[in-house]
This record gives C-alpha cells, structure tokens and sequence, in this order.
C-alpha cells in the first residue's frame, strides 16, 4: 500500500505536515545520549545526495524553555511523557472539587512554611554574616581548634552581631516577652506599652482549624481517589521511562567521566548523635579506655573511677564484646520505642550510658566527645566514599541551663585523643532535637510546672543569645553552628486529641497532641528566625520525626509546617497527603534498616514506591549503634537499599543528589557538591557533579510541571478544556504515528488492526 502527496487531500496533508513538524522537534535524530550539555555537539548523517557522511551541529539539551521558545529540535532526552488523559470520562467535576482541595492544601503550606501568615514589622537584613568558607578537599577541620581562637571567634561574632543591622547603622534594640499563648514577641525597646508586637504567627486556634481543614480534605473520596489515580500515574510513567530510557541512562553515565557514585557527595540527613558509632567502633572505645584510663574519676560521686564501676557491675575486660554489651537491635524491639530506648545504655546500665554518651556528667562529657570525633573523622578522611553528616544533639526542656552547658561541650578546646580540638567539623552540621518528654517533665520537680515552662527553657536562652550576644557569646556562637531543629519520640505514644488549650493552662500528665506540640516548636522557631534574619544571622529549618509510626494525620501537621521531615513512611497509608508531599518536594530522610527492626519490615517498606513516584527522598542511617554492622553506616545503608529495591546506579545517584538538597549545609558547598545553578531546579544541577543524567533529571522535571500544570486546570474549572485538548492530542499523536509509518514505507504489509491508525 502506497501513499503519495497527489492522493492525500490538502486537508490531511496540512495535518500531516504539522505533526511532522512535531515529531521532529520531540525525537532525538543525534549521536549523543544526555551528554551534549558543555557547548554545541555534532552528530553525522548519511548525505542524501552524494550518500557520503554530512556533520551537522545539534544545540544541546536544554535544561528549561529557551527565552525564545524554540527548543533544541535534536534533544537527547527522554521524550517517555505519557499522555495525561484521554477519552470520555477521564476528567469528572470529582476530579475538579480535589484539584481545588489540593490548591487549598497548598495555600496552607503556603501560609506556615513559606510564612505568608505572619506579620512581620522588622526590616530583613540581606547581608548575612557569611559562613566561613570550607573546602571539604581542604581536610579535617575537627582538629584546629584551640582555646585562644574560639575565645576570639566568640567574642568577634557577638561583638558582629550586636553591631549588625539593615541600614549599617547601629540596629534598634529589641525586646521579647514569653506571651501567655506560649509564643515570644518582639517589641521595640522604647515600646514601653508593648502595644506593637513586631512578629506576629497565626495564632493557635486558627492553626487548630487550618489543620482539621487540611485533615478533612485529605480524607474526603474526592482527593484520595484522585490522589491515588496521579500517584499511579507517576508510578506507570516511571516503569516506561526505565524500560525505555533505562539503556540511555547507563550509557550517560558511563559517559560522566571523573566521577562514581563514590566521589559524589552524600549527606546523613538523619542521624543522632548517641547513636551516631557503630556498634565495633562503641566496644573498641571503651576498651581503650578501660585499658588506658581505668584510674579515671567518672561517677559523679566524685571518688569512683572507671574500672571501679566496672568491678562494680560485675564486669572485667572480657565482658567488653558487642554481644555483650547487647545495643545491636534485634526481634525485641519491633513495636517496642521502650525497649528500643534502652538498647542506648550498654549492658543495661543507665550509668554506662551516662558516662560514655551524654556531654553532662562527672567528665564534662569527654569521652562522648572524644568518641564522636572518631565517627566525624570517618567523613573527614573520606575513607571508602564522599560523605557528611547532620547529627542530632540533645536539648531536653528540662532547666534553663542546657543551652549554655550544650554550647561549652560544643566549642571547648578538647585536649587528648585522637582529634583534639573543638565539636565543629567541615563535614557536619548540628540539628538540635527536641525529645517530647512532657510526661517526664510533669512529674519533676515540686509545684505545678505547666507546658509553658517547658517552651521558656527551650527557647529563652535563643532569645537571649540572639538579642544580647556580647551577654552570651557561648550560646550565640553555638547558634551560628546549627541548621535545624527535630522533634523526636515515640509517635504512637498515646496523646490528647488537638485542642486551643494554652500552654500555661497545660498541668495534665497527659501528652499533648503531637501537632500542638509542634506547632508550639514552629511558632517560636518562626518568630526567632525573624529577629534572626533581620540581623544578618543564619536562620533554622524545622525537619521533625513524623510518619514513622501513630497517626498519619501527622504528616498533615508536617506538611503545613516544616520543610523536610525524617521518616515518614507511613505516607503509604494517606495518598492525599502522599501527592501533596510529591507536589512540594516536601524532603523525606528515611531509613529502612531501622524501619526493619522498629516498625516495617524491608519488604514491606515503602521507599522503593515514593522513590519511582518522584518524591523527594534520601536515604540515613537514623541509629547506626542499633542498627548497622559496618563502620561505614551510610555506604551500607546504601549498599543494602540498592540490593533489597533493586535500584540502579542512577537511582543511587538521584538519592543521593537529594540528600544534599535536603541538608543543612553552606550554599557555596552546594554549589561545589551539585553545580553553580543547582537552585533553579534539577535540570540545572552539575550531572558532573551529581552523577545524575540529565536524561533523568528532565523527566522528573518535565513530570513535576505536568501534574502542577494539571492541578491547576482542574480547578479553575478548566476540566472540559483539559480532557478536548487532551484527546486533541491523542489523535494527534495516532496521526503522527500513522504518519511517519506510511510517508517511509514505499509498501507498508498488513497487520492485524491496521485501520485503527
């Protein structure tokens, strides 16, 4: 069968023509596969004249629409954009009420975590005190501490920040005062009436309100039933990328010359400080020091030494194994938070844990520093792979004084050990976790403490620090070494239901519900990043536990306030929210080894899942005492996801490439980890750099664009239109395909169902 230009009508061949058009714009005709970013490629084709080989220049990929709207014609990226709808009934008003849901979520997300509901009168000072600028290639950093030089990089920051301000001139003073609703405000310090309080969030019961709202549309049929359907979508869109694109991202790769998924950077998101040795290297330690300094004065006593109280506890040298110290996680502990919290202290002594893993005790916590400079040298010298970390250190709420005791173990000028020298490190960043204990704090102490005394020990001292740094310097050059804030504890600990009850009216031993709690942490934290950023300082993002276990309603509280979080795989349980997370790139720092031993076992964990779907996940190691059984926890944890997910090296890549997206750290180490315009999106991230084909990084882009784009349609109530240019669409792409199969066949064979084109 043949068809030439003289038997097609003008009108077919008017269509025929445009669809041409297009196909030829959307397939690659080069010789390149996601690598022709660096400048102009060539690519060779057959001369149709003389038969000889013709090179022709091919713009490279583009990483975003051309300011003139022409894309390269010859792109050598995927092109596996499925088709959104087609036929009758494929957009229903269903479908229009949850895209309206969903743009009402996000205006949510929009009004805490992005903080277009506070009111904020202070003046935003846009030169920050720059970080100092650290060279990862440079070496360890742990080591150059001394007590001379902390003095002075103390003093010289308080004396910078009192001075720093907006305009260059000396800043107005201000003043805070803990309100009665459990949030601090800021006042002028000629504002003697406090009539104008200069940071204002939305109050408690309109958070109560906006988070049953968020609740009650993620839970309505119109949501979780379209929710469900994209999620599937991404997930189908996914498979065919793989398999047809799969060939062309290997290839890319392989093609990224001077770099392995080794030498690219990975960040432990999630990882606390207690835990943060392995298990071999927690036995060897305390060896050494039984060995080395059994005569040491631990016990706060102030008379028993080290081997004293292990005489005492019935224990030599021979009890010093990692059976018998008995940390390793095992059956015990699968929905067990109790048992799992006393795998922290060795042999099941409080005492020990005292002694070897917290910063105040008898020794000013020296061993627990000296320990955990062997964990942070491991990322230092970059033994087996590129590597950092963001470990989580302890503040409790239970006395004022924990912020400044935190800040001398922090900067002291440790002597002996391996790594003498201060807690600050080139290859970590400090989060502060926030145990919720209230159960604990309740029943210390004499009186009635309320919840409200709790929220003043945590934040005071920040306050303080901010606005009166030369008053306390410790405090206030800790600050400008920590990124983030966490809220941990066992989710499924029974909890009240979400009420406006105040802070100073809570004296129940009840817990308050978790996203009270959180929402007591976030407002404070909102307001002291204001006065913070107003001054120039480094500001901190709120990354709690959440959807680990309990409720997974409270991802809804997450997902209005924070910008990552550390868990959340009970988002398979909520698809709503699941899609919401997707839409934001809300990051999520999950662990499947402790998912295992705690709460999901590996084959049941949903990583593999939001990973293809394209939300933004990474992978950490959360306990590696507990749970890992190499030195290197990150690298096995890696190790392991890759075998029981059956991930890829480009999959590895993307993840790890998005745990620096999630982190903490400097922008200039962005910048060196994953490319100079890494924050216009990931088209634009070095694949050098990253490991990540260009390839991959475009179809997630192109994705993310499409479901927003539809999202938005939808509801403003553009259904009708959508599903029209959809099936529009649709048959033109038939049409193409008919096309291209009859305009270069000179005799086209029947085949079965050959009329359908």
């Amino acid at each position: 069968m043949e068809l030439n230009g003289d038997s097609i009508p003008e009108p077919i061949l008017r269509l025929r023509n445009s669809v041409e058009q297009r196909v030829f714009q959307s397939f690659d005709h080069s010789g390149e596969i996601g690598g022709g970013s660096r400048g102009v490629s060539q690519f060779s084709a057959v001369d149709e004249e003389g038969g000889g080989v013709a090179s022709h220049q091919v713009d490279p990929p583009a990483r975003e629409r051309p300011a003139d709207e022409n894309w390269p014609q010859r792109e050598s990226l995927s092109f596996t954009r499925s088709l959104i709808f087609y036929g009758s009934g494929s957009v229903t008003p269903e479908h229009e009420t949850a895209a309206k849901y969903i743009e009402e979520a996000r205006a949510l997300r929009k009004k805490y975590y992005d903080g277009r509901g506070v009111q904020c009168l202070l003046d935003k000072n846009d030169k920050k005190k720059p970080a100092p600028k650290v060279t990862l290639e440079d070496g360890p950093t742990v080591n150059d501490g001394d007590a001379s030089s902390a003095a002075a990089t103390i003093n010289g920051s308080a004396s910078e920040q009192a001075e720093s301000s907006p305009t260059g001139t000396s800043a107005p003073r201000l003043e805070y005062v803990f309100g009665a609703d459990g949030i601090v405000e800021i006042y002028e310090a000629s504002d003697f009436r406090r009539t104008s309080n200069l940071v204002i969030v939305p109050p408690l019961c309109a958070f109560e309100a906006d988070y049953r709202r968020l609740v009650e549309m993620s839970s309505s049929g119109a949501m979780r039933s379209f929710s469900f359907q994209r999620l599937q979508m991404l997930t189908s869109a996914f498979k065919m990328h793989v398999t047809v694109n799969g060939t062309a991202e290997d290839q890319a790769q392989s093609g990224l010359l001077g770099t392995d998924f080794y030498r690219t950077m990975k960040i432990d998101n999630h990882i606390h400080l207690a835990a943060a040795a392995s298990a071999k290297q927690f036995v060897n330690f305390v060896r050494d020091k039984l060995e080395n300094e059994g005569d040491t004065v631990v016990a706060d006593d102030g008379k028993t030494t080290l081997s004293e109280v292990f005489r005492g506890a019935g224990l030599d040298f021979d009890h010093l194994t990692i059976d018998a110290f008995n940390v390793l996680a095992d059956y015990s502990v699968y929905q067990r938070f109790d048992n799992f919290n006393s795998k922290y202290s060795p042999f099941r002594m409080g005492q020990m844990r005292k002694i070897f893993l917290k910063t105040d005790n008898h020794i000013d916590g020296r061993y627990f520093a000296e320990l955990t400079k062997i964990v942070l040298a491991r990322h230092e010298q970059a033994k087996g792979h590129a590597s950092a970390a963001e470990m989580r250190l302890s503040i409790y709420g239970m006395e004022n004084e924990e912020w400044i005791k935190l800040a001398r173990w922090v900067l002291r000028d440790w002597e002996g050990g391996d790594f003498p020298g201060n807690m600050l490190s080139s290859h970590n960043r400090w989060l502060v976790q926030i145990p919720r204990l209230w159960r604990v704090y309740c029943k210390k102490g004499n009186g009635t403490p309320s919840f409200q005394d709790m929220l003043e020990n945590l934040f005071v001292p920040l306050f303080e620090a901010t606005l009166h740094p030369e008053e306390h310097p410790e405090v206030a050059e800790l600050l400008n070494h920590i990124v983030g804030f966490d809220s941990v504890d066992d989710e499924g600990s029974p909890e009240a239901p979400v009420s406006c009850c105040l802070p100073s009216e809570w004296t129940q031993e009840d817990n308050p519900a978790y996203c009270w709690q959180l929402y007591h942490i976030w407002a404070n934290l909102e307001v002291l990043n204001r006065v913070r950023e107003s001054r120039g300082l480094n500001t901190f993002a709120f990354r709690p536990h959440a959807g680990e276990t309990g409720d997974a309603m409270h991802l809804a509280a997450t997902y209005m306030m924070c910008r990552s979080i550390n868990h959340g795989i009970n988002l398979d349980k909520q698809v709503s929210l699941q899609y919401l997370y997707y839409l934001d790139q809300v990051g999520l720092s999950i662990s499947p080894l402790s998912n295992n031993f705690l709460f999901r076992k590996m084959h049941q964990n949903p990583f593999p899942k939001l990973f293809k779907r394209g939300l933004n996940v990474t992978l950490s190691t959360d306990d590696p005492l507990l749970f890992h059984m190499s030195d290197d926890a990150l690298l096995e944890e890696y190790s392991v996801a890759r075998a029981s997910f059956d991930l890829s090296m480009t999959d590895i890549s993307e993840i790890a490439r998005n745990s620096v997206y999630q982190s903490g750290f400097e922008n200039h180490l962005k910048e060196q980890w994953l490319g100079e315009h890494y924050k216009k999106g990931v088209t634009h991230c070095d694949e050098n750099k990253t490991h990540v084909p260009l390839i991959r990084a475009k179809f997630r882009a192109e994705h993310l664009a499409l479901e927003h784009s539809i999202v938005i349609l939808l509801a403003a109530g553009k259904g009708k239109m959508v599903l029209q240019e959809m099936m529009h669409q649709f048959g033109d792409a038939r049409n193409g395909q008919r096309n291209i199969l009859f305009s270069n066949m000179a005799e086209v064979p029947d085949f079965p169902e050959q009329n359908q084109l």
